[in-house]
Formats: C-alpha cells, sequence, structure tokens
C-alpha cells in the first residue's frame, strides 16, 4: 500500500480531518495536502509526528503492519471475535492486549 493510501486509510479509521492532523502533528496544510495526494513522502522527523498524533507505530502508518496478525490454525470466528474486542483501541491499547494473551498462553501450558 503507497504511503499516501495509509494515511487517508488513517485518517477514516481514526475519524480525524487532515486539519486535525496537521494541528496535532505540527505540519502545514499545504504540505500535508502533499502528502495525502501522494506528490510528495515525508521527512523521517515529520512521519514520526504524524504517528505519534495518531498514536501508531512509523510500520502502521508506512502500511507495513497489519493490526493483528493471527496464525492459519486459528478458526475464523475467533479471529472476527478478537478483531471486534481490539477495534477502536489504539496501538498501545491493541500491544497490551496481546502481551495479556501472551501471558496466559504460557500460563496454560
Amino acid at each position: 500500500m503507497e504511503f499516501n493510501e495509509s494515511l487517508k486509510r488513517l485518517l477514516i479509521e481514526k475519524n480525524m480531518k487532515q486539519a486535525d492532523l496537521c494541528r496535532l502533528a505540527h505540519i502545514q496544510t499545504s504540505l500535508m495536502s502533499e502528502y495525502i495526494n501522494g506528490k510528495k513522502s515525508p521527512t523521517i522527523g515529520n512521519a514520526i509526528q504524524m504517528a505519534d498524533a495518531l498514536d501508531i507505530s512509523l510500520d502502521t502508518l508506512a502500511g507495513r503492519e497489519e493490526r493483528v496478525r493471527y496464525s492459519d490454525s486459528v478458526s475464523s470466528v475467533y479471529v472476527s471475535r478478537l478483531n471486534e474486542c481490539m477495534d477502536g483501541l489504539s496501538e498501545n491499547e491493541c500491544t497490551f492486549v496481546m502481551d495479556v494473551i501472551r501471558a496466559m498462553k504460557e500460563d496454560l501450558r
């Protein structure tokens, strides 16, 4: 996925407007518009500011990472239920939930 496509998708997911992200990331509106339209790619500094403002990792911002990855052995019913539970959580909250699941899995062994 191209950076600008990922950024558009994230703005929709986060229910944010371009102006909101500009304000939170301290990036000029005209420059953000160029990022969103695929005319420019952000510097690493601006990418970090955007990721921080969106409360996501740089990999997620770049479209390189799915929110959660599952093995094929997990039933699709459970995957769907877990996705519903995780929907709307920040990346930090998702990480916490995954850490709890891993810890519980270790205790079950």
